[in-house]
């Protein structure tokens, strides 16, 4: 039994060891992978949960509202002052009980910034004073009132314009978190690319320069090459096993630096599948700008902006003045000895005042106010005019880039098989003698630099397409804005 185990054991590490082996990602599976579980996706989706609720609170606020409030039970007892028959002053023990419940219905008034509200209360007292001892109730069985502001600044209807705002630049801001997570991951995977090849064209290069070492040594044996030759064969093999000693450990520090981003564990086996191709884009950059000023979330920061000046203006302009409250309520009370006498014949109660506040003279407090907002107001209309014109440019010119770049991919492409091809033909005429070492090594060169030279591009290519992603908030290749991810 103790054999099946062990054996089922060791199959199952083997199973695992295999598996982790078999792990490879191309690029769109590592920045898929990056935006479900990396921690950058993580700290996204909860500064975007802070937005989403933080909207959540600021709708729930103007729904109509249940509240109950009272106290029960309540004591007091003191030395209270009274007033006997023949004009003295005397002091008595006072015992009080006293309990109290109100259930209300409150319900905001956005547009005008008032508020109305429904109350039902009911009240008991139970009173010993020296000798004589009271129990009284009082109850409201429906009382309507309303509070209003009167000239005074609308708070809430200013916040029904900038909150809708505000939860739209978080829910864009979210969405251009995801690509900039693309764009990060993009250079991590190329990074482990240009390492791989790095490694692989040292890899190449050594083995090649110690065939043509030895080549060399029997050449100079014979006299057909001058030392000099056999020195620059030896040194060029040194060099290429150095460069592939580097390669190695700069391959292994891009490899886990993409897994630390990816959050997988450092001893996964991990391989890359590099894009071969570039997919088909028709980008017009002044579509893009278009684009770019309908979901890009800084444009929506800027509308924001000015909601906000606005307000403070109004804000301004309303504390410099006269300002007033409107109270008013109309309903029904009753009060009795008994509990069950306190609900009968209700009587009328109402209420209705005005109070005011009018500022006389305040050293110019109130239009320095107004005049800083109006200062502050132009200074964002300002600023924001420039913005607008730097935002329609960077998206512009990162969308012409973007085509230049699909056509420079094409060209380095051409340019890496070309070059691949030469130092084939200049080994192979190294080996018959037709070319000297000084040639060959040249064409290894062309070849390494074409062969980087096409990653390279590759690599800009890709970048500057999650980067116009980013500007625009839309997909080129799929031709519908980006949405952010669900929770």
């Amino acid at each position: 039994m103790r054999r099946l185990l062990l054996l089922l054991l060791l199959l199952g590490l083997v199973a695992t060891a295999h598996g982790q082996a078999q792990r490879a990602l191309t690029l769109q599976q590592s920045i898929d992978l990056a935006q479900s579980s990396s921690p950058a996706a993580e700290i996204a989706r909860l500064t975007f949960d802070q937005s989403f609720w933080g909207f959540r609170s600021f709708r729930a606020q103007y729904r109509p509202s249940l509240s109950i409030s009272g106290n029960a039970p309540g004591l007091q007892r003191s030395f209270q002052n009274i007033l006997t028959p023949n004009g003295t002053v005397d002091y008595v023990e006072r015992n009080a009980t006293f309990g109290q419940a109100n259930l209300s219905i409150n319900q905001p008034i956005p547009m005008t910034g008032g508020q109305v509200s429904l109350t039902s209360g009911l009240s008991r007292l139970n009173n010993v004073q020296g000798d004589d001892s009271f129990t009284q109730w009082s109850s409201s069985p429906l009382v309507i009132s309303l509070f209003q502001p009167l000239r005074q600044f609308n708070q809430m209807k200013w916040t029904r314009r900038t909150e809708p705002l505000r939860f739209e630049v978080a829910r864009r801001n979210y969405a251009e978190d995801f690509e900039t997570i693309a764009i990060d991951i993009t250079t991590r995977f190329f990074q482990v690319y240009i390492a791989q090849m790095n490694r692989d064209i040292a890899t190449f290069n050594a083995a090649v320069n110690d065939t043509i070492f030895t080549l060399s040594q029997g050449r100079f044996e014979i006299g057909a090459i001058a030392e000099n030759d056999l020195l620059q064969s030896e040194l060029a093999l040194l060099n290429a096993q150095s460069e592939q000693s580097s390669a190695e450990i700069a391959f292994q520090e891009a490899l886990q630096d993409l897994k630390l981003a990816l959050d997988l564990p450092y001893d996964t086996d991990l391989t890359i599948v590099p894009p071969t191709t570039v997919p088909p884009l028709v980008v017009n950059a002044d579509d893009a700008v278009a684009k770019a000023r309908r979901h890009r979330p800084a444009f929506a920061r800027l509308d924001l902006d000015a909601v906000e000046a606005e307000r403070d203006l109004a804000q301004a302009k309303r504390n410099s003045g006269l300002s007033a409250n409107l109270v008013a309520s109309y309903g029904l009370n009753q009060r009795s000895d008994a509990f069950d006498n306190v609900y009968n014949d209700p009587l009328n109660q109402q209420q209705f005042t005005i109070n005011f506040s009018v500022p006389i003279f305040r050293w110019g407090f109130g239009r320095a106010n107004v005049e800083q907002a109006i200062a502050r107001q132009q200074q964002l209309e300002r600023d924001a005019s420039v913005q607008r014109k730097e935002l329609d440019q960077e998206v512009y010119f990162e969308a012409l880039q973007l085509q230049q770049l699909q056509q420079q991919v094409l060209i380095d492409a051409k340019a890496d098989t070309v070059a691949a091809r030469r130092f084939e033909v200049a080994k192979n005429r190294y080996i018959i003698g037709k070319i000297d070492i000084t040639n060959l090594f040249d064409a290894q060169r062309e070849k390494d630099g074409a062969r980087r030279g096409y990653i390279q591009t590759l690599q800009r290519f890709w970048t500057a397409h999650f980067n116009l992603r980013r500007l625009t908030l839309y997909d080129f290749i799929r031709q519908v804005p980006l949405q952010p991810p669900l929770n």
